[in-house]
């Protein structure tokens, strides 16, 4: 053994070992190989202690992954794998040795001790020659294989400490015979010695699980920044709201470390590669800015209206003391916008209007009180103040119209804004008659809503303004073939009577009634239009 360097296990071994020959020598009592029970009973004890600490750390990290954090959660799911593999191979390792206690002729019942302690044939005879020995190393390689791939590759003393408790090499004997690791743990040992062994085996085994879910413990902790000083903020949706408009904004808890100032630098960068993948790529000029307390400060002079980006990173050092001198990124973006002095003229039918409508348009300027503001448009369009800066605007003809906002600035009235609209006349309407679907209806149905409702003339669903036209005349009539019978025209306009309404309910599928009507909107326009419905 000399030259070799061995491991606690196989140093426990060979004590064994040596002590087993000593007492054979001295040709030793049976008793005196109870000694190997005790030895066994006080592995049991350690292994029982590390399962209570280990009951303890997956606790812990199960409370820590209920917070929701990723590094967590991973955590948490790393270590429910490792306690279903590590329960296994000890439950496997259980049932070898109650395989070999039963080959020895069992537990004596009245001494609790397995009847063939001394039986230096049985342990062998089960791990070597029925081979289980080998599949037990190939168990161990595996759990030791699956431990350590959790395990951060420059975390060596982890890894380390997990190979010598688990490791499974080439037994070799007083005369400097190798022979295969299964060997070692069995051949020439009474039962009581090899039983002694594979419990040290589960001891090792619960050890290193404590080792591993340990390191995901402390690891799930050590990439967080700390902080020392935490204040209530907020983010607006928007750094330019127009009067009348909904402001809103995000408010939360932000957190810093006053104790080291982060690296902020700041300069143009790809916004595509940006929103792509969340990175900053800087393209052109940068710039460190200063920072105070662990909060940079950001100050342009704006040169120039419209909507600007302006965006970074934040580098705060590595929490972990392992990379140290490293840092964490942290890319950012925001947006403001540049307004000069003007007003807005606004409303949803984009710049137009139409004749005989009040048209309601938005009219306001930044930093203006609205009762500061005075507005007139040209092409005799009457103009009408709603208040909270809403107008009217009534056109009597259609063309171009200017509309022209003054603000009272200094006490003096100046025009900030001009606006080219245009009126115009409002769309044809058409005829609605419920009921009717692509041009069909059944004939009882179609009576019975030409005289309960009947016939109106509306503008269509494209039409911005809730508007309805007049109907100044309508009238009905029916074909059969090519056969056209006029009906008495609607009463009131669009109503039937009881006489008709019997007319079209006895109308057969195929025949068609037409409703002919003329409508005048708001612009006087007069329109005729048709409806011609097919009996289905």
């Amino acid at each position: 053994m000399a030259g070799v360097k061995q491991t606690p296990r196989q140093q426990m071994i060979g004590i064994m070992y040596l002590v087993l020959l000593a007492m054979l020598a001295m040709n030793a009592s049976k008793d005196l190989l109870d000694a190997f029970i005790f030895l066994e009973d006080g592995i049991d004890v350690t292994t029982k202690n590390f399962n209570s600490t280990n009951t303890s750390i997956y606790t812990k990290i199960s409370r820590a992954a209920a917070s929701g954090a990723d590094v967590a959660i991973e955590a948490q799911q790393n270590a429910l794998n490792i306690e279903k593999l590590s329960n296994q191979l000890f439950s496997d390792i259980e049932k070898y040795k109650a395989d070999i206690i039963e080959l020895g002729g069992g537990i004596d019942e009245e001494t609790g001790v397995p009847v063939g302690k001394d039986n230096q044939d049985v342990g062998a005879e089960y791990l070597v020659v029925k081979g289980y020995g080998t599949e037990l190393k190939d168990k161990i390689n595996k759990y030791k294989s699956n431990l350590i791939s959790l395990i951060n590759p420059e975390d060596t003393s982890v890894i380390n400490g997990i190979e010598k408790l688990l490791a499974t090499p080439p037994h070799i004997d007083y005369e400097n015979v190798e022979s295969p690791w299964e060997n070692g743990i069995s051949e020439y040992l009474p039962l009581a010695a090899v039983t002694a062994n594979l419990t040290n085996i589960q001891s090792y085994i619960r050890n290193s699980e404590s080792q591993a879910i340990n390191y995901l413990l402390e690891n799930i902790g050590i990439n967080e920044v700390k902080v020392n000083k935490i204040l209530a903020t907020s983010i607006a949706q928007s750094s330019y709201v127009l009067q009348g408009d909904e402001y809103s904004a995000d408010i939360f808890l932000a957190a810093s470390d006053t104790t080291q100032d982060p690296i902020v630098i700041v300069g143009d960068y790809d916004i595509i590669h940006y929103e792509n993948t969340g990175e900053i790529n800087f393209t052109g000029k940068k710039d460190t800015i200063p920072v105070l307390n662990g909060m940079g400060r950001f100050k342009v002079k704006t040169t120039e209206t419209g909507n600007h980006t302006w965006g970074g990173i934040m580098k705060v050092p590595h929490p972990n003391p392992k990379r140290k001198g490293e840092f964490l990124s942290y890319p950012f973006v925001k947006k403001y916008t540049v307004a000069a002095p003007s007003a807005v003229i606004s409303s949803d039918q984009l710049n137009i209007m139409y004749i005989g409508l009040e048209n309601e348009i938005s009219v306001s300027a930044p930093g203006i009180k609205s009762e500061d503001l005075k507005v007139i448009a040209s092409n005799d369009c009457e103009v009408k103040e709603k208040g909270s800066g809403k107008y009217t605007f009534k056109p009597k003809r259609g063309g171009k119209i200017e509309i022209t906002v003054f603000a009272n600035i200094n006490g003096e009235n100046k025009v900030v804004s001009k606006q080219t609209w245009k009126s115009t006349s409002l769309p044809k309407p058409f005829i609605f008659t419920p009921g009717v679907k692509y041009g069909l209806s059944s004939s009882t149905s179609l009576a019975t809503v030409l005289k309960q409702v009947g016939a109106k003339p509306k503008y269509g669903k494209s039409f911005p303004i809730s508007s309805t036209p007049k109907i100044i005349s309508a009238e009905i009539s029916y074909r059969k073939g090519n056969e056209i019978t006029p009906l008495p025209k609607l009463i009131n306009g669009k109503i039937i009577d009881r006489k008709i309404a019997n007319i079209i309910k006895g109308l057969k599928k195929g025949n068609k009634v037409e409703i002919k009507m003329q409508a005048k909107g708001a612009d006087k326009i007069t329109h005729t239009i048709f409806q011609k419905i097919t009996i289905k």
